[in-house]
């Protein structure tokens, strides 16, 4: 699988992405050289494949996540900008596949959860708009080519007060005044964005006025389950960095099931519950691909809760067995531990997604819909894990 093969390729940049604070050049040319934005931005004119961002994004996260994040920024945005359907958005996603680097611009210090809170506005001035504000914890600051910045074209307090622009990096008034010191993710720069009577044409609009909270709430319908596939990865780069501490040590493996077995019976549940994400994100993705559509939203909601709690218990489990070699300076498990925590934060707070549950929940009482000549997630052997061979006993 490619997007395994690039993980391999990556790993050895994890450490150094996060010591450094910063993406290597290295990694920008990989990603276009082994043509990673073409393979998750999928074919021009055709619809991505959720499942297929899916899995880069588990596979990059599982090596190193904040190329995970990088990665999973550009699927988003440009899902944003297809549904906007705009000349000048859909020209921004061409040259996406090129690898030119764009940024959100919707969080502000006083609007986060709260989209309706936004401050920042955008006045119609002739045949073009002047937006006026400040973002807060803006993904790819100054890393950005053009930021599709949110604000406010209507004084009322409604969801159809607030519309989407495309801003150039290099537009007269954009500044970046600070960037974030992070516990994780430290290689993704992170920033304040302020707009002091920026000027954008009329064809900066991405889709129509007043379209802005309806296009980033259909974004998040397609970006929890990308949040979802990154937690998963980084569940899965714990345990098998966990796997590979205990196999190196005197005994290798075979103590799990011998002295150390209660610890033995702790992996044992994170192997259990590793793939129990795995069945839930590709069964949510795959299904929203045959049909079309964007997942339901109580599907990203949990997939995206489900996965990144889960990364958040496999790391502190892996930690606790793994002992000192697990937390010691520069060791994969402790950076895992510091990446893992924002998944349960950003794109809605876990306590947002189970809102979003309890005002949409769905019905069980239908019959289950099997489909066993797609189910290679349920069919593999967990990360890590080699398959049984015909005679051997479980």
């Amino acid at each position: 699988m490619q997007a395994q093969s690039f993980s391999r390729l990556l790993a050895p940049l994890a450490p150094v992405h996060d010591r450094h604070e910063s993406f290597s050049p290295t990694l920008l040319t990989l990603l276009k050289e082994q043509g990673v934005w073409l393979a998750v931005h999928g074919r021009a004119g055709a619809r991505p494949r959720l499942a297929v961002q899916c899995a880069w994004a588990e596979a990059l996260a599982a090596a190193c996540p904040a190329t995970a994040i990088l990665v999973q920024s550009q699927m988003t945005l440009a899902h944003t900008l297809a549904l906007g359907g705009t000349p000048s958005g859909l020209a921004l996603v061409e040259d996406m596949r090129r690898g030119v680097i764009t940024g959100w611009g919707l969080t502000e210090a006083e609007a986060g959860s709260d989209v309706l809170s936004m401050r920042s506005t955008a006045t119609l001035d002739g045949d073009s708009y002047v937006i006026n504000g400040s973002k807060r914890f803006i993904s790819n600051a100054g890393m950005a080519a053009q930021y599709l910045v949110f604000a406010r074209t209507a004084p009322e307090h409604s969801s159809r007060a607030i519309s989407g622009f495309l801003v150039a990096a290099d537009a007269e008034g954009l500044s970046i005044p600070r960037h974030e010191r992070k516990l994780g993710l430290r290689a993704c720069p992170t920033g304040d964005l302020v707009l002091d009577a920026v000027r954008v044409g009329a064809d900066a609009l991405v889709g129509g006025i007043g379209d802005g909270v309806g296009l980033a709430l259909k974004t998040l319908q397609w970006s929890r389950p990308l949040i979802g596939a990154v937690g998963l990865g980084i569940a899965r780069g714990a345990y098998e960095s966990l796997r590979d501490l205990i196999e190196s040590e005197p005994g290798g493996l075979s103590v799990l099931t011998g002295a150390r077995q209660d610890d033995g019976h702790r992996v044992a549940d994170l192997v259990i519950e590793i793939a129990a994400a795995r069945a839930l994100l590709y069964d949510v993705a795959r299904r929203a691909d045959e049909a079309g559509t964007l997942p339901a939203i109580w599907e990203a909601s949990a997939s995206k809760t489900f996965c990144s709690d889960l990364a958040m218990r496999v790391v502190c489990e892996a930690l606790a067995i793994g002992g000192r070699a697990a937390v010691k300076p520069g060791a994969p498990l402790e950076r895992y531990f510091r990446d893992a925590k924002v998944t349960q934060i950003f794109e809605g707070t876990n306590q947002i997604q189970r809102n979003a549950i309890v005002k949409n929940l769905p019905s069980f009482s239908g019959e289950a819909q099997l489909a066993p000549e797609q189910s290679t997630v349920l069919g593999k052997p967990a990360a890590g894990m080699p398959p049984t061979r015909p005679g051997e006993t479980p």
